[in-house]
């Protein structure tokens, strides 16, 4: 008589057994190697996203900001982009100067173009005129936004307001007492008197950058001249989207006297990463950043201010990496 050879229920119990236990630590191993590949991926947009801004700052000559967001689980490039520029070296038989992207300024009054700017030619206004450069559209109310220029009043301009460049909803103005005062919807301030010399070349800078730790609409607005930071003004300007006129000097409160390299940017949000997970940010002694976390690069790619080392994780403690941002814009992870 032949014997069986078929398994006996116990035996493929147990074989099935042994089975499901190596699946279930091989499916928790997948799993675990899957979690990490996504968050080593993590690791590498956010040094991308780092990289791209701090190179956005140096080639647009101005502060660009990376924003971790912990609520929103977001991290975002706000990057600059340059939305007109005005070298005023030309101008044709319709009164007409040469803009960046196409965006040509119309010269009215006595304005003209003269040879003698702060590079090449410049503008130059006698007694009344102005450049209408067009609009600059505000694309939303969380948007920062700078404006910059050269300016060199004439020494026979009379002690009045002097309107330098509008944006329908902000300016610079120069005042009777030579102050500056600039505006950006709510927000406005003016400068010491007697801050702007005659006859000589300052660059100004007026920049509107939002509060990104703050969902309210706040910011800061800041007036730099010579790259030194002159007056700022914080609170929520309230200005409305949409496309804004802009104008160099301005009717009715003529600037005087030479300006030169006008340049409008835009601080807009860009290279973002949305995150599937919860995540921490922790600071080198531990503090816990609740709020969305800044790290700035000024037009030079240095910090604008210390940035400590930064314990990134997920919800697992062992998904987890400290990043450092050194003060000339380095980045490591490990």
């Amino acid at each position: 008589m032949k014997q069986s050879k078929a398994f006996t229920i116990v035996e493929l119990l147990v074989v099935l057994s042994i089975a499901a236990l190596i699946m279930g630590v091989g499916l928790a191993s997948m799993s675990h190697s899957g979690r990490q590949f996504g968050f080593q991926a993590v690791r590498g947009e956010l040094v991308s996203i780092i990289r791209y801004t701090r190179s956005n700052a140096t080639t647009e000559k101005g502060v660009s900001v990376v924003v971790i967001d912990p609520i929103k689980k977001e991290i975002y490039s706000r990057a600059r982009r340059t939305m007109g520029l005005w070298h005023f070296e030309d101008v044709d038989g319709s009164n007409k100067s040469t803009g960046a992207f196409n965006n040509n300024a119309q010269l009215q009054g006595d304005a003209t173009v003269a040879p003698f700017g702060r590079f090449g030619s410049g503008l130059m206004i006698d007694s009344s005129g102005s450049a209408d450069c067009g609009t600059i559209p505000i694309l939303s109310q969380d948007a920062g936004i700078s404006i910059e220029c050269w300016i060199s009043p004439s020494v026979i301009s009379p002690l009045s307001q002097r309107t330098i460049v509008n944006l329908t909803e902000g300016s610079m103005v120069l005042e009777a007492d030579d102050s500056i005062k600039a505006s950006y919807g709510a927000l406005a301030f003016n400068t010491d008197p007697s801050i702007i010399p005659y006859e000589r070349w300052s660059h100004l800078m007026m920049v509107y950058e939002p509060d990104y730790t703050q969902y309210n609409g706040s910011g800061t607005l800041s007036l730099y001249i010579n790259n030194m930071l002159v007056g700022q003004s914080s609170g929520t300007p309230g200005v409305s989207t949409g496309s804004k006129n802009f104008t160099v000097s301005g009717s009715g409160a003529s600037f005087k006297g030479m300006i030169d390299e006008v340049k409008v940017a835009l601080l807009v949000e860009s290279e973002k990463l949305k995150l599937e997970s919860d995540i921490t940010v922790t600071g080198e002694t531990g503090q816990v950043f609740t709020a969305p976390f800044a790290i700035r690069f000024n037009k030079d790619g240095r910090l604008i201010q210390s940035v400590p080392i930064t314990l990134f994780t997920s919800a697992s403690t062992r998904d987890s990496f400290k990043l450092e941002v050194t003060a000339d814009g380095g980045v490591s992870v490990r």
